[in-house]
């Protein structure tokens, strides 16, 4: 008997892959994207018992979908930012380009996992260089309040960072 995971990939992987290529402009991205899909189900803790396959697939092309078009606008936007720049970044090699993308990508997710008021706080504090008085004063809270919320943001960066290492 094969494994369930095998069994899925062999019945399903040509209905992922031309469910993506429909989304995307380019065969290998949805190449890439239909083999992702099966490798989050490779490390997925839980038992494998798929009940209604293409719709457990569907949800993780779909999220993997959206991930590849957000770090295609991160990169579109670092590119733009970079060709805007004097002639000091030429010199810039693709490896670190992909790093600074990277970069770009974690802090994205990571900012988008926070409450509203937290980014806000955190944007503030650590782009902004307000104080946690000022900061207090714009959103009407108490420092005490903005403290929580910078502890917050802080632990979130440091699990997010721990897990993607």
């Amino acid at each position: 008997m094969r494994d369930p995971v095998e069994r899925l990939y062999m019945d399903h992987h040509s209905w992922v892959y031309q469910w993506l290529k429909k989304r995307l402009s380019n065969n290998e991205d949805a190449a890439d994207l239909a083999q992702d899909t099966f490798v989050r189900i490779l490390r997925r803790k839980e038992h494998y018992y798929f009940d209604q396959p293409r719709a457990l697939l569907t949800t993780i092309a779909k999220g993997l979908l959206i991930n590849w078009y957000q770090r295609q606008a991160i990169e579109q936007a670092y590119l733009e930012a970079l060709s805007a720049q004097p002639e000091r970044y030429d010199d810039i090699t693709p490896e670190q380009r992909l790093q600074a993308i990277e970069a770009l990508c974690l802090i994205n997710r990571i900012l988008n996992e926070m409450p509203e008021r937290q980014r806000q706080t955190f944007i503030w504090s650590q782009l902004e260089g307000l104080t946690q008085q000022d900061i207090a004063q714009r959103q009407g809270v108490s420092t005490r309040t903005v403290m929580r919320d910078l502890v917050s943001a802080m632990t979130l960066c440091l699990s997010i960072m721990d897990d993607d290492s």
